[in-house]
This record gives C-alpha cells, structure tokens and sequence, in this order.
C-alpha cells in the first residue's frame, strides 16, 4: 500500500467494513432495487456500468451504500463529486484515491481489504482478473465505469433524454434513461427499465409510464 493511500484510509474516521455485520446484501435506491434481480448489491461481487450516462448510472448506484458504509473512489479523476452528492452520494463516507498509475494492483487490492465498496474505471485485464478472487473472498462491491472482466452484473445506459430546455431558453432540470440490466446467475435474465436519472426533484426513480420488464435470455 502506498503511503498516500494509508493516510487516506487512517483518515476516515471509524472506518469499519459494514459486511462484517452479515449484511446479505449491499443497499441501493429503490429504482435500482426494481431493476436488480437481487434487490440488492451482493458481497463479493464485480459490477460493470457503461453506456449512455454511465457515471451518473454508477454514483446512483452506490447512494444508498455510502450512508452506511464507507466508499472509495480510485482512478477516477473527471468524477465529479457535487453531481454524486446531488444524486444522493454522502461525501462525508466517500474517500478519493489519487490515480494509482502502475501501482493498481496493490492499490486496489488495499481498497478492497479496507472499503465495501470501491467505485473505479477499470484496471489491465490481467490484473482485474486477479483481483477478483480477492473482491469475493473480502466481501466488497467493486463498481467499475466501464468493462470489469467476468462482471456479476452489468448496467448499460441506452437512450437519453432531457427535459427542461424550452424555445431557446431554460436550464437542463431531468433526464430520462433507458437501462439494461444482464450478468451472471440470477442476473442471467436481462431487465430493461426507464429510469429519471434524476428527476425535477433530484430524485432517482423509475418512470411512472414505465415498467421493469424481464427480457427473454437469448444465450
């Protein structure tokens, strides 16, 4: 571990791993539950987020976990942690990691000893792949913007649209976006669902018009 990352984590006051506890599942928003086919985040897993929105997609994802447990953000520079705070990311619990550059291996294995969930881009190939034994055995949540290799769950964002613009004038105030849900086991079924990403309000919910729908699995 470098010495950065060990005062970063000896400053987060009470820093205690929530899956300690037994927690069977990671928390999230209630429109991420509708669309998760465990409700929930489970320990020890490896989640991808890409597509249209895929930031917002990820900071929405881990809200509800950073009220409750402790979050790291790693390689993540352009992140920006005022629109994660506005879509519910409690930045009190979050704690940012400098780019790691060639020393990701041993940054993101400390991370995944120290945090419940990290929130990362994804790191070589050969190197995601060997630490995702260490996610399981450790009972973390890692959530990549982008590809993590042999991911449990993937999100990816399709179509968007905003709303607030009027004739030449007003502010950008919602956005809608469609999303898919595929992965392994129970995520083996893809689920595909409209989400405001946020609202007029700030709030992540799914459409009122629309509906969770369980896709037929091709393969």
């Amino acid at each position: 571990m470098t010495d950065t990352l060990a005062a970063l984590i000896a400053e987060a006051p009470g820093l205690a791993r929530a899956s300690h506890l037994g927690a069977a599942r990671v928390p999230v928003l209630p429109a991420f539950a509708d669309v998760l086919p465990e409700r929930g985040l489970r320990p020890g897993s490896m989640v991808s987020v890409g597509g249209v929105g895929a930031t917002s997609l990820a900071l929405g994802l881990v809200a509800e976990a950073s009220k409750t447990s402790w979050t790291a953000c790693v390689g993540l520079p352009e992140l920006g942690l005022a629109a994660g705070e506005e879509l519910g990311v409690d930045l009190d619990r979050v704690v940012v990691v400098p780019d790691p550059k060639d020393q990701w291996a041993d940054v993101l294995a400390a991370l995944v000893d120290a945090f419940d969930v990290v929130l990362c881009r994804p790191p070589a190939v050969r190197i995601a792949r060997k630490l995702s034994g260490r996610v399981r055995e450790r009972d973390a949540v890692v959530v990549a913007i982008g590809q993590w290799p042999d991911s449990d769950i993937r999100l990816e964002g399709g179509a968007s649209s905003w709303s607030g613009i009027g004739d030449g004038h007003g502010h950008l105030a919602a956005r809608t976006l469609d999303v898919v849900v595929t992965g392994r086991r129970a995520a083996a079924r893809p689920t595909r669902a409209t989400l405001w990403l946020p609202d007029v309000e700030g709030e992540i919910r799914v459409v009122n018009d629309a509906t969770v729908t369980r896709l037929v699995h091709t393969g």
